[in-house]
């Protein structure tokens, strides 16, 4: 459990900003560093389209939104060129491409659009790779058993080998861990403090990120390893008791996990020296899920000049995009004009991202009651505090950085928002802004939009506001939420059905590394809504937001696609737009009952990806190539 977030200035750290790379920002990507990330030209390889028409099993195009088939599709240049019946397709190729191939889908086999991730972080998650995995995730599936035990075991089994590396461990996540029960029988999240890793390992220095980010835990002798070599802690505290007291382990945000990681700044850099070979790895994870685009939700200089040149020597085989991460209001005020993208490019700039708060999971996003659980009364916390304003009022200096983005500079933004006071406090300023924006309709958003009230869907619709679901709350926090932390309150959590009712639009995302990537995984989660934690059965929460297979599909390609600027290029297989494409083993929309969906949607095989008509990832159940 972490404790009570207390502050007199912004601060945007979270799973949506990286408070590591945040702090790190200038070191990381020095040129000195960018130079040792640098690849061999050599790792560029010629790739070569296919022209190709695919008939057989099932073709689901996405045209327009809509889930029907098609006999057969036909691909050239990188390009979709025809869809529909399979005479007409195959009369089609072979006046204009002759010579092209054929492939035959066969039984069950499906083909979709490349799925979409409309909100991940790849740098951050490429940078921590080499990282100790303390997470409660094993791929798509929290573990079956996640507690001090385990992890325990995870860090004594991979304890450094290199003299004067510390343990450096990320996505620790006490609320996935079972609940500790109080006296009086109501539950509490489980606390970490320095004593409690003492218990695991007293003898080796431990620092761990938890999974919300906002947090690091250190055991005693990392206290003292801290103490001992950072003059910032030396001048705040008059001994390293008085530092071992005054924290009990955790330190949060910046001002507290700044000299913590300056002291161990250069494991971290050596760690991170191999990001090229971690993208790689990250977008080879992707394709096998079946992903072909992925929209960064927190993109700055660095990260843009890191991945463009990632992109100018290694093959593409995601298509990527993103927002830029704003804090301040210099940062707003320094923005250029906004062009709404037209021709691709690799890290194309579609939004603004402003962060507003925590995450609920981590007893930081910001309540308008308290959470449940203790710490008592903590309410989370806002990014944008105002001395003098009341807590449940609209900073005026939020309300005039969102207004400068929108109204002033013209970018559609992106507002992360989790808790219920957050997410009203970003339906407000949207509302004052876009009453003084005079210009083209904006995709604004709402990130995670975790606590909705039906009220607040009806404003969001009416401003053009659409939301992008963490889906994952439902499906591996939604037992906590609604048992510890939230109780009744996680009701309002994810009402992807509401949202739909009245006509929105919206996607669902894995804020990877927060939750797994995997839109079909994201899928299940939201047609099924069941609790993953809840060992004693199955157990949905709120039914009535479950979605169709229909309405899922939808939410990760052809509105996805839309929500990030990218709808003229992916998302559907219409003629023109790239041939990024999905080969399944099984329609997602043939599994039609909770049965036959849960834990199995998202374990459906991939068989091939494609971009750009050029296959870049093989399943074991590839499927040969026949020439004509």
């Amino acid at each position: 459990m972490e404790k009570t977030h207390v502050h007199s200035h912004g601060c945007t750290h979270c799973a949506c900003n990286n408070p590591v790379l945040d702090i790190l920002k200038e070191e990381l990507f020095s040129s000195e560093n960018l130079a040792k990330m640098k690849p061999s030209s050599t790792q560029l390889t010629d790739q070569q389209s296919q022209n190709l028409m695919i008939s057989g099993g099932t073709i689901r195009p996405m045209i327009g939104g809509s889930t029907d088939t098609v006999e057969s599709i036909g691909i050239a240049n990188g390009n979709v060129v025809v869809t529909g019946k399979k005479i007409d397709v195959e009369a089609h190729m072979m006046e204009n491409y002759p010579g092209y191939e054929t492939k035959e889908l066969t039984g069950t086999q499906t083909l979709l659009p490349g799925l979409i991730e409309p909100h991940v972080h790849m740098v951050p998650t490429a940078m921590m790779t080499d990282w100790l995995d303390v997470s409660p995730f094993n791929g798509q599936d929290l573990l079956s058993t996640y507690d001090l035990t385990s992890v325990g075991s995870i860090i004594n089994n991979n304890l450094p080998k290199i003299p004067g590396y510390v343990v450096l461990g990320r996505g620790l996540d006490p609320s996935l861990m079972p609940f500790v029960r109080n006296t009086d029988g109501t539950k509490e999240l489980q606390t970490i403090t320095n004593t409690v890793l003492d218990s695991i390992n007293a003898d080796e220095s431990i620092i761990l990120l938890s999974a919300s980010m906002h947090t690091l835990y250190l055991n005693t002798k990392a206290l003292n390893h801290v103490y001992s070599h950072s003059k910032t802690i030396q001048s705040q505290y008059q001994s390293v008791d008085d530092y071992i007291t005054a924290t009990n382990g955790q330190l949060q945000e910046s001002p507290e996990m700044k000299p913590a990681l300056e002291v161990v700044m250069v494991q971290i850099l050596a760690m991170s020296v191999h990001i090229n070979t971690y993208l790689t790895e990250l977008f080879q994870l992707a394709n096998s899920r079946g992903v072909t685009f992925m929209y960064d939700a927190g993109l700055n200089k660095g990260f843009e000049k890191l991945l463009t040149k990632y992109f100018e020597t290694h093959p593409e085989t995601v298509r990527t995009g993103g927002a830029y991460l704003c804090g301040s209001q210099e940062d707003a005020n320094n923005l250029g004009a906004y062009t709404e993208p037209e021709n691709y490019k690799p890290v194309y700039y579609g939004h603004v991202k402003v962060v507003s708060d925590g995450s609920n999971q981590g007893l930081t996003g910001y309540q308008s009651t308290p959470y449940l659980c203790n710490p008592a009364d903590n309410t989370g916390i806002f990014n944008f505090p105002q001395t003098g304003i009341p807590a449940n009022t609209i900073p005026p200096s939020y309300n005039a950085l969102i207004n400068t983005v929108v109204a002033g500079k013209g970018w559609p933004l992106m507002v992360h928002a989790n808790g219920d006071q957050a997410v009203t406090f970003a339906i407000n300023a949207y509302q004052s802004a876009l009453a003084h924006y005079k210009g083209p309709e904006l995709r604004n958003r709402i990130e995670h939009c975790s606590l909705l009230t039906a009220d607040q869907i009806t404003n969001m619709l009416q401003m053009g506001v659409s939301p992008s679901f963490l889906i994952g709350h439902v499906g591996y926090w939604g037992y906590a939420f609604s048992e510890v932390i939230f109780g009744e309150k996680a009701q309002m959590l994810d009402l992807c059905g509401s949202s739909l009712a009245v006509g929105m639009r919206i996607s669902l995302h894995s804020d990877n590394e927060v939750s797994p990537l995997g839109p079909l995984r994201m899928m299940e989660q939201s047609i099924t809504r069941i609790m993953e934690e809840n060992r004693a059965g199955i157990k949905v929460l709120n039914s009535d937001e479950c979605l169709t297979p229909e309405q899922a599909l939808i939410a990760v390609t052809y509105d996805a696609a839309w929500q990030c600027y990218a709808d003229q290029w992916v998302g559907s297989l219409n003629v023109g737009h790239f041939a990024d494409f999905v080969i399944l083993d099984q329609d997602p929309l043939s599994l039609t009952t909770q049965a036959s969906q849960y834990m199995k949607m998202r374990n459906i095989p991939v068989l091939e990806t494609w971009l750009g008509g050029v296959l870049v990832y093989v399943g074991e159940k590839n499927l040969e190539l026949e020439t004509v």
